[in-house]
């Protein structure tokens, strides 16, 4: 148990000090992602692909296939009913109209601390006193005496970065067939193909997690297919933008659906020499002499709907609410809110 632990402190404390935590502008790659050379072309040039680069390809990547393999596998399963994935077409107007589309908000966002609390008190070590009661009493009382002045100070910083990405995919390109020269398709990732031929970084828990994007489609396209939405108004003008909605059993497709997903991962560390000496004493308080943290916080937003100011206004909706709730933790995570400074 001790081991683990101490290492992986060390591992946060290394990483912060070497990346300059707080005190310059954080990667949103992690230490261990390395920038790759690419061969020389034909102009003789040599380019450096950062390793931020390649993650935020991979993630894009990842975000543009699974949706189109949702979409394809949703209109399969719902709307055809035993044709092949690769005749897909879709044959009622009510599951995704041709006017919809999907809206994506890409959020990396990396923040990194850091804080140095010394102190320092001088002691200085008096005779003890001694009480003597008056007649009629018995005994004395020692008590000791010291005299302490401490001196401390405190420096902290935080910085911040956000690479943000806002994709837009109608529906009538993400039902396209996965053909040989999609990016979709195994073997046509640019890195991994020559004369690359390299494994990208892939430290975002977006790549390498299941985002279930696929799952929530399909339930989210059922539910509305069961529960339609009350008519709209006759002559309403919210009801003329909603393209290609149509109708079900008299009722109206709701105007867009959404899901966001979020990954938050913080790396903290901190390190409080202490000495009690006779004349000295340092970083005997409840502040840690120097702490490092990096929190990464990687969030997804998909809204799909039609092409309308409501689906807009939902979607800038989602996107001011993770704004506020990111900087609400980044205040929370600062190093003067941790230790109280």
């Amino acid at each position: 148990m001790y081991c683990p632990l101490f290492r992986s402190v060390t591992v946060a404390i290394l990483s912060c000090v070497l990346s300059g935590c707080g005190w310059t502008v954080p990667n949103i790659a992690e230490i261990w992602d390395k920038d790759k050379d690419i061969p020389e072309n034909k102009f003789g040039r040599s380019p450096k692909i950062t390793a931020t680069a390649q993650i935020e390809y991979e993630i894009e990547e990842k975000i543009f296939c699974d949706l189109k393999k949702a979409v394809q596998k949703a209109s399969y399963y719902l709307v055809e009913r035993g044709a092949t994935p690769e005749k897909l077409k879709v044959l009622r107007r009510g599951l995704f109209p041709p006017g919809w589309a999907a809206q994506v908000a890409l959020s990396l966002e990396v923040d990194e601390t850091s804080g140095l609390n010394p102190g320092v008190a001088v002691n200085e070590v008096l005779p003890n006193a001694l009480h003597v009661f008056g007649p009629g009493t018995s005994g004395t009382v020692t008590t000791a005496q010291s005299f302490s002045f401490g001196v401390g100070g405190t420096v902290s910083s935080t910085s911040t970065r956000i690479d943000k990405f806002n994709p837009y995919w109608s529906i009538a390109h993400l039902m396209e067939p996965i053909k040989q020269d999609s990016s979709c398709h195994p073997g046509n990732d640019p890195f991994r193909r020559p004369p690359v031929s390299m494994e990208p970084a892939q430290s975002s828990p977006i790549i390498v997690s299941e985002l279930g994007i696929e799952d929530w489609l399909i339930g989210a396209m059922f539910v509305d297919e069961i529960i339609p939405s009350t008519p709209q108004p006759s002559g309403s003008k919210k009801g003329a933008g909603n393209q290609g909605g149509g109708n079900q059993g008299g009722g109206q497709k709701p105007e867009s659906i959404s899901i966001e997903i979020k990954f938050v991962i913080v790396t903290s560390g901190n390190v409080t020499p202490t000495w009690k000496l006779v004349n000295v004493s340092a970083n005997t308080g409840s502040a840690p002499f120097f702490n490092i943290g990096r929190t990464r916080t990687h969030d997804l937003i998909v809204t799909i709907g039609p092409n309308n100011q409501q689906t807009n206004n939902s979607h800038l909706a989602s996107q001011i609410g993770n704004a506020v709730s990111s900087g609400n933790r980044a205040l929370l995570a600062s190093p003067g809110s941790v230790s109280g400074m």
